[in-house]
């Protein structure tokens, strides 16, 4: 066997562990899940988890590495040159809400695995912080320190996400994201007009033409009548 082949396969390999580790940390912590069910799960061998992972822990840090760096790179590609805070956290909640929709195992392996995240010195939350901080530096938030302005902005992702899957809500998905983000930059401060237009241009832009709010809606239900509310 080449060398590129035994590449390929042990690529496949942690691929498919990785996958079958999300769909499983989605319903479960990681103490509640066994190597057996890891494997049958993604249909290796047994063996073959020890190759890529030293144990289950260092197996679900990899995983929640992994989901936060595809929301990372998603919010960063939806600020790309943006400079004002308030665009920025809008725009964030709603990649966040839109994540949620098209990837709802990944969403609950998000808040599942990433412990101490609301702390505001966390490094997951590096990028937030400086946001923060920037529009208090600026005068665009008024009213907070960067503490609380990372745990209001924490808190307002966290709730809209979980929110959006489940089973009995019937507002469409970027319509919560457009109102949930109001209302947060409205508690950083802004006015009510000045979060509604932000929220609303954040929203016209995250959400492509082709997720119109009853596509949305369907999506969400569909989402639900499969269990992942």
């Amino acid at each position: 066997m080449t060398s590129s082949l035994r590449d390929r396969r042990r690529r496949r390999t942690r691929s498919a562990l990785l996958s079958a580790g999300r769909t499983l940390l989605a319903a479960r912590d990681i103490g509640g899940i066994s190597v057996d069910e890891i494997v049958a799960a993604a249909d290796v061998a047994k063996g073959s988890f020890y190759n890529h992972f030293p144990d289950k822990d260092g197996f679900a840090r990899a995983i929640g590495a992994a989901v936060r760096r595809e929301v990372e790179r998603a919010v960063a590609a939806a600020n790309q040159q943006v400079t004002d805070p308030a665009h920025a956290l809008a725009r964030g909640l709603c990649v966040f809400v839109r994540y949620a929709i098209e990837q709802p195992d990944s969403a609950q392996v998000l808040w599942r695995l990433n412990p101490g995240a609301t702390m505001a010195d966390a490094p997951i939350n590096r990028a937030l912080r400086e946001d923060v901080a920037r529009g208090i530096r600026t005068r665009r938030f008024s009213d907070i320190d960067v503490e609380t302005g990372v745990l209001l902005v924490i808190g307002a992702v966290v709730v809209a996400m979980r929110h959006v899957l489940e089973e009995r809500v019937t507002t469409p998905a970027r319509r919560i994201a457009e109102r949930m983000s109001a209302a947060m930059l409205r508690a950083c401060g802004l006015t009510s007009a000045a979060a509604g237009d932000v929220a609303a241009n954040a929203c016209m832009l995250v959400f492509a033409p082709g997720m119109a709010d009853d596509e949305v809606s369907a999506r969400r239900a569909r989402l639900g009548r499969s269990g992942n509310g």
